[in-house]
């Protein structure tokens, strides 16, 4: 069987690569090919300066036969690379087109994109194949960013619940972002417009994204939080947030963020009901640690038990002048009988107590203080004067009494108890 020179052959694929390697393709050729030898390693196959390159050798390295083509295709490529020659034999005059990896001389591994096709040579039962290839390796490595980044971004949405869209102004074109669709419970081919995203929105809450939509318009970025009632119903809070897009100083586009919620506000609400009611437990623990009772008309008495700091003196004070103002208190006796301990700080915040009643019109008495208690404001210098104490409760309630012009039943009139009489200068 007699074929062409190789060397017109090798000027006939040279003279059309030189023009392809321009655009980085490289060309090869089978000049003469069996049908049924299709698969065999050692069929002539030339190949142009730029295919040599894509693999590492120079021209006149790279044998001129399919096994140098072959075995720099990955094994587990193999398939579809043979599939693809297979189907061009098979579909002669069609172009068929393959993508696989091969390995070159330095040993990376390169994206090949491969067209051929098979055209009758120039003997009968002879089969002239031809083709191009080219390195895809960066498109391809950029294809598969781009897919890992939607990947990525799809299930950021999801888990954040955050949607996206877009506002075409010049086009008056609405787009959304796949969580988008999902928040408003509509499918994916839903064709949004800005009326029917505002139709969306709660009916009373309509004029506040209609004020959004005028301001992003305008070149404003805004925020909103409104409810909208989805496709199904349901009522969703949503955050809305518009960024607009200049071109040429006109706003052209806005972009905005579409987030749920929901739960946010859920666990807001849930915080703002427990603030609530620990503020109930701390009003109502704070009643029962100062407890006010009302002894007679004009007459309280706030038994005190325990250490008295500033912050619970403040809170003493606070309700000791709210109880002698609203039933009309002329005396507030401070029974200490079970305060353990004075120092010269509770004495202080004790005196403040009692000027501070005097001030609004009641007179303080203090009563029911023990004897370490004494000995210990003695060894201290806490001075008393101008301050009424008495023994007990009982005391402090006669020597109220005798100034209100009353008495307890039963009891009988002590002069050094008067309450006028007893006040220290």
């Amino acid at each position: 069987m007699s074929r062409p020179p190789e060397t017109q052959q090798k000027q006939r694929l040279s003279s059309t690569s030189l023009v392809l390697e321009i655009s980085g393709d490289a060309a090869w050729e089978i000049p003469m090919l069996a049908p049924e030898s299709a698969a065999d390693p050692d069929t002539v196959t030339l190949y142009s300066p730029r295919f040599c390159e894509l693999l590492g050798y120079k021209e006149s390295e790279l044998p001129t036969e399919a096994k140098s083509w072959i075995d720099a295709v990955l094994l587990e490529d193999q398939t579809t690379f043979r599939q693809a020659h297979r189907a061009r034999i098979e579909q002669q005059g069609t172009t068929i087109a393959t993508e696989y990896r091969v390995r070159n001389r330095q040993g990376e591994v390169r994206w090949w994109r491969e067209t051929g096709r098979a055209v009758p040579g120039e003997m009968p039962g002879i089969l002239r194949v031809f083709g191009l290839v080219r390195d895809i390796t960066e498109a391809k490595e950029a294809d598969e960013l781009a897919v890992r980044r939607t990947a990525l971004l799809a299930h950021t949405q999801s888990l954040a619940r955050v949607g996206g869209w877009e506002f075409d102004i010049v086009n008056d074109k609405l787009s959304w972002l796949e969580e988008t669709y999902r928040i408003h419970e509509v499918p994916l081919d839903y064709e949004p417009t800005v009326e029917k995203a505002i139709n969306f929105y709660a009916p009373e809450h309509i004029p506040s994204i209609v004020d959004a939509a005028h301001r992003w318009h305008q070149g404003e970025p805004c925020e909103v939080q409104l409810d909208i009632i989805t496709a199904k119903g349901n009522r969703v809070s949503v955050q809305a947030t518009g960024c607009p897009h200049y071109e040429d100083g006109k706003v052209v586009r806005v972009y905005g963020c579409f987030r749920d919620i929901s739960e946010a506000k859920r666990r807001e609400e849930a915080l703002r009901s427990q603030l609530a009611l620990i503020t109930r437990q701390q009003r109502a623990i704070l009643d029962l640690s100062t407890p006010i009772i009302q002894l007679w008309n004009g007459i309280i008495t706030l038994p005190l038990i325990g250490n008295i700091d500033a912050s619970r003196a403040a809170q003493i004070m606070v309700r000791l002048l709210d109880e002698i103002v609203r039933v009309g208190a002329r005396f507030a006796i401070l029974d200490l009988t079970g305060v353990d301990t004075v120092d010269s700080t509770t004495a202080d915040q004790l005196f403040c107590i009692a000027r501070a009643a005097d001030l609004i019109g009641a007179k303080a008495l203090f009563c029911g203080l023990t004897p370490p208690v004494a000995q210990s404001m003695t060894s201290l210098g806490i001075d008393m004067t101008g301050f009424l104490t008495y023994r007990n409760l009982q005391e402090a309630l006669q020597a109220s009494l005798r100034t209100l012009g009353a008495s307890l039943p039963g009891s009988h009139r002590r002069a050094s108890g008067d309450v006028e009489r007893t006040s220290r200068p």
